[in-house]
């Protein structure tokens, strides 16, 4: 079955790991990454500065290292997607 690299991509950017799960393969991975990253985001919202007052050096390296994060889920993901396509 087809898969949209697109949707793909995007759901492993606001999902951590839905796209690895919607292209239906590496699904253990899939879900240990969508769980993981669930309880990273949460921590990382939770820490914030306007929650917790946290020293403000910290808080630019948590955004960023989260994108970064998410930016290469969303490469492996569409990446994912067209290979199942072309297989």
């Amino acid at each position: 079955m087809s898969k949209n690299p697109y949707i793909a991509g995007v759901l492993n950017f606001f999902t951590f790991g839905g796209g690895t799960l919607y292209i239906g393969k590496r699904i253990l991975p899939g879900v240990l990454i969508t769980i993981g990253g669930t309880i990273v985001q949460a921590a990382e919202i939770y820490s914030s500065p306007p929650v917790m007052n946290l020293i403000p050096t910290v808080w630019p390296f948590l955004i960023g290292g989260i994108v970064i994060l998410k930016i290469g889920l969303v490469i492996d993901g569409y990446r994912e997607a067209v290979a199942v396509n072309n297989s």
